[in-house]
């Protein structure tokens, strides 16, 4: 089934109130799932905004690709950080673990908290680690705010590369 989404009209998880209160305020699973699901849009935004304005390939590439790809084409480009990718990895496992888990998956968990403790950008700036959910939130808010920040910056590649290549010579 393919659901219509007005993927253009979203800005960044934290600017988009409803949004932002559902991963705030309800379950554990459900905020995790929109968090990934808004930061997966914001890399597919950057892809789309970066790639050479061709609508058919760089849509084609942007939304075709996982949600991994998607996270190491941007780090390729050079549109993301290492911290920034390494953390969208480690919010794709967590993901990944409420996806196909039907019970037992929370933030209490031990495989879950490991995850969790592994996000970088939340220790880079040192925020305790005694209450994990906030913790998540400190590393959501941080991933939207690098993302939205690149998307208002980003310069799309030229469409014609002065290659200088001669060919036969």
């Amino acid at each position: 089934m393919k659901i219509k989404d007005k993927k253009e009209d979203f800005i960044s998880l934290t600017s988009n109130k409803e949004l932002w209160e559902g991963v705030l305020n309800d379950s554990e699973r459900s905020g995790v799932l929109t968090a990934s699901a808004a930061l997966e849009v914001m890399l597919e935004k950057l892809l789309k905004s970066f790639l050479v304005q061709n609508i058919s390939t760089s849509t084609n590439i942007a939304e075709k690709s996982t949600f991994s790809q998607k996270i190491n084409l941007c780090f390729s480009l050079g549109l993301i950080t290492d911290l920034e990718r390494q953390d969208l990895n480690t919010l794709k496992e967590i993901r990944n673990a409420f996806a196909h888990h039907i019970f037992g998956c929370d933030f209490q968990n031990e495989e879950v908290k490991k995850y969790l403790l592994a996000l970088k950008l939340p220790n880079a700036i040192k925020f305790p680690t005694d209450n994990i959910r906030t913790y998540f939130y400190i590393g959501m808010i941080m991933l939207d705010s690098a993302l939205n920040d690149r998307l208002t910056k980003i310069q799309p590649l030229s469409q014609k590369p002065n290659l200088n290549y001669s060919p036969g010579v």
